[in-house]
């Protein structure tokens, strides 16, 4: 089965084909500023599939990163983003399924918003 992670920054949806998850060292890498050390985040509850979990620098308005993506209490997330899925059984992060990179898709809601 063909899995997922996904990238969201200013550019839009980068959809990663991946055969396992990325590491600690290499999230830190994909959510932070280049040479930086970061430290990061979970941000839950934003997706119709309550599984899907996004990843985001913990101190993005600090490091003043650029706005990304409008989560849907209101709050404005900033930096590149990596989207996973969290796995209940093991209560870890794991790559997205087809189907959960299609819900990412289509129910992201990229800054600044634009009418669908």
């Amino acid at each position: 089965m063909t899995r997922f992670y996904a990238l969201i920054n200013s550019t839009g949806i980068q959809e990663v084909q991946a055969t396992e998850m990325p590491t600690v060292a290499e999230i830190q890498k994909l959510v932070g500023i280049p040479g930086k050390e970061a430290f990061f985040e979970g941000v839950y509850q934003c997706y119709s599939d309550l599984s899907i979990a996004i990843l985001c620098d913990d101190e993005f308005l600090r490091k003043a990163y650029q706005p990304t993506l409008v989560i849907p209490d209101g709050i404005t997330l900033q930096g590149q983003l990596l989207i996973v899925a969290m796995d209940t059984q093991i209560e870890d992060f794991c790559l997205l399924t087809q189907r959960q990179l299609e819900i990412v898709k289509k129910e992201s809601k990229i800054y600044p918003l634009t009418p669908r």
